[in-house]
């Protein structure tokens, strides 16, 4: 294994309601997940009507997994067996560490609180790629 895939991570996967079969509103799910690579750097950001500013930058690195589904898997999942998988997509919120902090929607415990508590140290999920077609250091990265 890669000497530089030693950090825990929390994935928050969101079932949107327009996925979820009640449709009533946005579900959480959250995997704790081990022997990945982390990575957060302050990096200038451009965009498109605004100055560019200084931010964090994040990366992260996730090794090959048997638990992983592709999002339009994991939602035909029935509810027990999806507890059993993870996703990456856009907009799921990564924490670095082990967080034990569940998503409901209710305050205090908001997807955006949740985030903000474990700000810089957390972020929303902007970028992923599957590239476990490599021949070599098979992984899902997630960015933000």
């Amino acid at each position: 294994m890669n000497p530089n895939y030693n950090q825990t991570v929390t994935v928050y996967n969101c079932l949107r309601a327009a996925d979820h079969p009640d449709g009533k509103k946005d579900v959480w799910q959250r995997t704790v997940i081990h022997n990945c690579f982390y990575k957060n750097v302050i990096g200038r950001l451009e965009y498109a009507e605004k100055e560019p500013r200084m931010d964090s930058v994040y990366t992260v690195r996730i090794p090959v997994s048997g638990k992983y589904k592709p999002y339009h898997e994991w939602i035909r999942l029935p509810d027990k067996e999806r507890r059993e998988y993870f996703t990456c997509r856009q907009k799921d919120i990564v924490v670095k560490g082990e967080c034990g902090d569940e998503i409901t929607g209710v305050s205090p415990d908001t997807a955006s609180q949740v985030l903000a508590r474990y700000k810089p140290d957390a972020f929303v999920v902007t970028a992923f790629s599957d590239n476990t077609s490599h021949r070599m250091a098979k992984h899902y990265r997630l960015g933000g």
